[in-house]
């Protein structure tokens, strides 16, 4: 995403208001809600709001697909299961690994960049415990949404108190659009570490 992308989702945020942006945090939280943030610093939104919506945007997308999993479990396993090597006692089988450790296969499936959604139908298929799967999806998404929520504050806040005194503002923007990047590519690599030591 370049700088003048970044600086339309700000405006689109801005022009849509809070049902929008939580539409687009269900599925594409952290740069969405780093440009909410932005907003938010620009006095166009409550930052707490934003950060409040991002964590619901995302324990939303979280519960729809645990929900496709639950309810979808004998004709999606059963009619498509074998197709990716689901049979029935792989099922069983990692039905009793997912309730021994659901925190781990929990982390693992939302840091990995490529598994969230069919881990998450997965963990739904199992019949996972519904409040255990709320409250550690929740401990994953709180700082998610908190850090991206605050970097997107803070880089809206020196944009507004530098702009003034600095002549070239697009500068000031794309340095503001390559720390938000930065950020949001390091917390997908960290994640996709953290998973991987968790395996």
């Amino acid at each position: 995403m370049t700088n003048e992308a970044f600086i339309t989702l700000v405006h689109w945020v801005i022009g849509h208001g809070y049902f929008l942006f939580f539409l687009a945090a269900f599925f594409e939280g952290p740069l969405v809600t780093a440009a909410a943030g932005v907003a938010a610093a620009l006095g166009y939104y409550s930052l707490v709001i934003i950060i409040m919506i991002s964590i619901l945007g995302d324990l939303t997308a979280d519960l729809v697909y645990y929900t496709i999993g639950y309810w979808g479990r004998r004709t999606l396993i059963t009619r498509y299961g074998g197709y990716v090597g689901l049979t029935k006692e792989r099922m069983k089988s990692l039905e009793k690994l997912l309730h021994r450790h659901m925190g781990k296969a929990l982390v693992v499936i939302k840091l990995s960049p490529v598994i969230p959604v069919p881990g998450l139908i997965m963990i739904g298929s199992v019949r996972a415990p519904i409040k255990k799967f709320i409250r550690i999806s929740l401990l994953i998404t709180l700082p998610k949404s908190l850090l991206f929520g605050l970097l997107g504050f803070y880089a809206g806040k020196a944009y507004e108190r530098f702009s003034g005194a600095i002549s070239n503002t697009s500068g000031l923007l794309a340095f503001i659009t390559v720390v938000i990047f930065v950020a949001y590519f390091g917390y997908k690599k960290i994640s996709a570490h953290i998973a991987q030591e968790i395996k």
